[in-house]
């Protein structure tokens, strides 16, 4: 347990080594959360024929909170991965005795600690000074917070699996920006869910983007029962467990087709 604390501690230490790359990315998620009200109060002033399926209060409460818990959601491990590859150093990380997958997923915590601390919890404060509206249902917090650490889970799992497969293909920047596309516009980070067409939303039901934004947003910002919270989260366990297989499968054949490159 404690060669994995200390390689938290090492993510932490890599994160915080440059300053101005802290500041310039909590900036940005402040320019970003600015324009997507902008973006969206424009929207509900102009008062367009076709009625949205979201209130206008609602629809800026989700995007907030959506902004505000990604800005420590983000994974690196699909590029981390991709250097040791092409340095060699993938060979140095298979041989230690760690496993490889918890020690990515180690970084991974250490990165967002600091991720959490210096742009999370800064942003969730201005927001509340700022948007003059409740952003949170108090009473659904608890359920709220197992869905984000689940949410989290997802993300890593679904980076990792894409990181994984440059153990053969070894080159994935393409597919990874094919599949950030996917997950930016089906995770319901940048649009709700909810103002989908139904032929998406359709498609979205068998797909695992939602559990990563779409569900802890809409846990912490809308009020709903007891029976739609515990189906919500039973999605969010299932793609966990769907994902982790998947992790595991392409561990196995991952590993038999690696070819080391530099070094």
């Amino acid at each position: 347990m404690r060669k994995y604390l200390d390689y938290i501690i090492i993510g932490i230490k890599e994160r915080v080594a440059y300053k101005s790359s802290i500041w310039a990315g909590f900036l940005s998620k402040v320019v970003y959360l600015y324009m997507q009200y902008c973006l969206w109060s424009a929207l509900f002033m102009s008062q367009a024929k076709v009625p949205l399926a979201m209130t206008k209060e609602g629809t800026l409460r989700y995007v907030i909170v959506a902004t505000i818990i990604s800005s420590f959601m983000e994974c690196d491990a699909i590029l981390w991965i991709n250097e040791q590859i092409h340095t060699g150093d993938i060979a140095v990380q298979l041989i230690r005795p760690i496993n490889f997958n918890a020690l990515v997923f180690a970084k991974h915590v250490g990165a967002s600690v600091v991720r959490f601390l210096s742009c999370c919890l800064p942003l969730a404060i201005a927001a509340a000074l700022f948007f003059r509206m409740p952003l949170v249902c108090a009473e659904q917090l608890p359920f709220a917070a197992a869905s984000v650490l689940l949410s989290y889970a997802i993300q890593f799992l679904y980076s990792l699996v894409i990181g994984l497969m440059a153990f053969w293909l070894i080159v994935t920047w393409p597919l990874n920006m094919l599949m950030g596309a996917f997950y930016k516009l089906l995770s319901g980070s940048w649009i709700p869910c909810a103002m989908f067409p139904d032929f998406l939303k359709t498609l979205n039901a068998f797909l695992p983007f939602r559990a990563m934004y779409e569900i802890p947003v809409t846990i912490i910002t809308s009020p709903m029962d007891a029976k739609t919270i515990y189906a919500k989260l039973a999605v969010q366990i299932f793609w966990l467990l769907i994902l982790f297989g998947l992790t595991k499968i392409t561990w196995a054949v991952g590993t038999k087709k690696l070819v080391v490159q530099g070094g």
